[in-house]
């Protein structure tokens, strides 16, 4: 078991090195970007705020990328799970051990994916609330 996870993260981990490049190739004029689209890469800094208030929060922003891509690589991980632990649920042929393998499988696939939007969700919202507030007071 652990040796299929080691091997699907490989897997993985070298699909999303090797496509990094094609997926970075593929850009949005600004007027065609959504409004909603993840991530953190705007940085607004007032001119007469100190150095040290823009050194903060680019390094917050910096911070929340970091987050962001880790995040979305373990979502990308989470559901590759629910595609196997899905085809083995419905390949079972009857099999209760392999029908209640994919039954968990798929259970907990869902919660790491629950878990993992959860988690993006208040790391966006806490640094919305970290740059909201002056770092200077």
């Amino acid at each position: 078991m652990i040796k299929k996870i080691l091997l699907t993260i490989l897997f993985a981990t070298f699909f999303w090195l090797l496509m990094g490049d094609a997926f970075a190739a593929i850009t949005l004029d600004d007027s065609m970007r959504p409004n909603n689209l993840p991530g953190f890469t705007a940085v607004e800094v007032d001119e007469n705020a100190a150095p040290e208030t823009a050194a903060t929060r680019t390094l917050i922003v910096y911070v929340g990328n970091i987050v962001s891509q880790v995040l979305l690589f373990a979502g990308a991980i989470i559901i590759f799970f629910l595609i196997i632990a899905g085809s083995d649920y419905i390949l079972a042929f009857g099999k209760d051990e392999r029908i209640e393998r994919g039954k968990r499988g798929i259970f907990w696939a869902i919660l790491g994916l629950v878990i993992i939007m959860l988690s993006y969700a208040i790391v966006r919202g806490l640094i919305g609330i970290v740059l909201q507030t002056d770092v200077t007071a």
